[in-house]
């Protein structure tokens, strides 16, 4: 009986070392394990930690957990790793590696300290996941999110909340109100001061205005001087206003500099001043420009009397008329390089508006009235016929194959004759279709239908490259470009500006391999120097146009351009 009871009990320690080492095996296959000794030094490691850190067993056994030191965590960050597990809890956490080859990746961790009978550990069990996929997604979002400088969030950022903050207020029937901050004479200390006390001033507002807030809701960088402020609280807009100005009361110290500035600041009321996110924008900014004129701190909430109301408006809806009837746009053109070869493969063509009363009108203003006002299509066709005609121009005479890419609007592109209309204006000028590119934006995709798909994949059909513009806007962003028969992307110029920073770096080698990836072609822009140019060369970014090669130039500064770059 002794016997058997015995059999039965090495039957089941045999059974249970098979399911440990199956627990192990399926470890090994799901995830990444390392054990150390007391003082971290590794003692074992399974194959997938050898695969993501590229270090053989060889090289790792022996070692501590530094020979991955990425240099991304602050000291303070590991000693209280230690203190934790040292203690006996356990640890839980993400870090960031660098592996043999210098890459970086991140890691999902958990460590369990295991106890001796004195209750101190004698080894430590590290399970961690890669996440380094999630992470890159997570920093891309963030970059196209928020401003490099301040870390406030920007004006994308700005436009998704406002578009969100409008649905809730229909829905619950709540107001809101809409604070824009413009700095006083900023260019004066930009250009008396230079840009590093420039940036520094810009930085120091930004800190300065967060210590405002006592709701949680953040500021935004709107552009370069302006900030904006979402209040939903009506009842404390007087107390916001003046914290708002007091950060001005007190001197800014930089360097050996000290000076004094102020603000104008305008506010507008959903839905008092407007339904939509143009509308209450717009009238801040009205409201802000008439504050300037009190030259100091001062603050106005937006009227219906303030010049740039609804008269003036009307007055710049008949103004786009005119401009479309007399002719009083123009297109610049940006030359597009491709990186392997040096050379001009084509240009991206840009409205410009002058006017004899409003001067220069940047198309940040005019491109959203123009969609609200119901002029954006011949807007649209305006620049897409002017565009096929003078590439053809510049084709015919010079013999060459450059392509022209023209940003087409959302609502544009919704049109439904747009199709048949863009068929009309290349037979019209008689240009081959593949000589033009039609760039659409990620907002264009936001609605996934059919109809738009089909509708992009006519274009396509016709011989035209498609790509997207602007890209980073996140995880989503990816479901887009499969479901869009889509050519290329661009990469957003604010990818482009952090490319000497590694996790900027990290950044645009992960577009770009996302793009390879699903067998699209890659533009930079924004590209302003030789070291980006040296950087997006090394991770195969086929085309490049920035102020590195050339600004935006008008029609008789462009054909000067070929002449010297093409024919010479």
């Amino acid at each position: 009986m002794q016997i058997f009871n015995e059999s039965k009990a090495l039957q089941k320690l045999d059974l249970s070392i098979v399911e440990l080492e199956d627990m192990k095996s399926a470890l090994d296959e799901a995830v990444i394990v390392a054990i150390t000794d007391k003082r971290g030094m590794i003692t074992s490691v399974n194959e997938r930690f050898c695969a993501i850190s590229k270090y053989n067993r060889e090289e790792l056994i022996g070692q501590d957990h530094r020979i991955l030191n990425s240099g991304y965590h602050p000291k303070i960050f590991f000693k209280n790793m230690w203190k934790t597990i040292s203690k006996g809890n356990t640890w839980h956490g993400e870090i960031c590696n660098r592996a043999k080859d210098g890459t970086l990746y991140w890691v999902q961790t958990t460590i369990v300290p295991f106890m001796d009978d004195s209750g101190k550990p004698y080894q430590y069990i590290s399970i961690r996941t890669d996440i380094t996929a999630q992470k890159n997604i997570q920093q891309i979002t963030h970059i196209a999110y928020h401003d490099d400088l301040t870390g406030l969030p920007n004006r994308r950022h700005l436009l998704k909340k406002l578009e969100q903050q409008v649905e809730d207020s229909k829905e619950n029937g709540q107001p809101f109100a809409l604070f824009l901050l413009d700095i006083n004479r900023f260019k004066n200390v930009n250009d008396g001061l230079g840009h590093k006390i420039g940036d520094m001033f810009l930085k120091e507002i930004s800190t300065r205005l967060m210590a405002v807030d006592r709701l949680g809701e953040p500021f935004y960088r709107l552009n370069g001087d302006e900030f904006v402020y979402i209040l939903k609280d009506m009842t404390q807009i007087e107390v916001t206003t003046e914290r708002m100005l007091a950060v001005f009361e007190e001197s800014f110290c930089f360097l050996d500099y000290e000076f004094y500035s102020s603000a104008s600041m305008g506010i507008s009321l959903y839905p008092a001043h407007g339904e939509t996110v143009s509308d209450i924008i717009r009238a801040a900014d009205m409201a802000m420009y008439e504050a300037k004129k009190k030259n100091g701190n001062a603050a106005i909430i937006y009227s219906s009397d303030l010049p740039g109301s609804s008269n003036s408006l009307l007055r710049l809806e008949t103004k786009l008329h005119h401009a479309l009837q007399h002719h009083a746009f123009e297109l610049h053109y940006q030359p597009k390089i491709t990186v392997q070869t040096g050379k001009m493969e084509g240009m991206e063509a840009l409205i410009r508006w002058t006017d004899d009363e409003l001067g220069v009108v940047s198309p940040l203003q005019f491109i959203p009235f123009a969609e609200e006002c119901g002029l954006i299509s011949k807007i649209g066709e305006w620049v897409l016929k002017e565009a096929a005609t003078q590439v053809k121009q510049w084709n015919d005479t010079y013999h060459l194959k450059l392509r022209v890419a023209v940003n087409i609007s959302p609502k544009h592109l919704a049109e439904r004759t747009f199709v048949e209309r863009l068929k009309d204006i290349l037979q019209e000028v008689n240009l081959d279709p593949t000589h033009l590119e039609i760039e659409i934006t990620e907002m264009s995709m936001l609605d996934q239908n059919s109809e738009l798909i089909s509708k992009i994949q006519d274009i396509k059909n016709m011989g035209i490259t498609i790509s997207i513009d602007d890209f980073g806007t996140g995880y989503s962003s990816l479901s887009y470009l499969k479901q869009f028969p889509v050519d290329a992307l661009k990469i957003d110029r604010s990818f482009i500006k952090n490319i000497r920073k590694e996790k900027g770096t990290a950044m645009v080698e992960a577009i770009i391999k996302i793009a390879h990836a699903l067998n699209l072609s890659v533009v930079a822009e924004g590209v302003e120097d030789e070291q980006e140019l040296r950087i997006l060369k090394e991770y195969a970014c086929e085309y490049v146009q920035g102020y590195h090669f050339s600004k935006p130039l008008n029609v008789q500064d462009f054909t000067h351009h070929i002449e010297k770059n093409l024919l010479s």
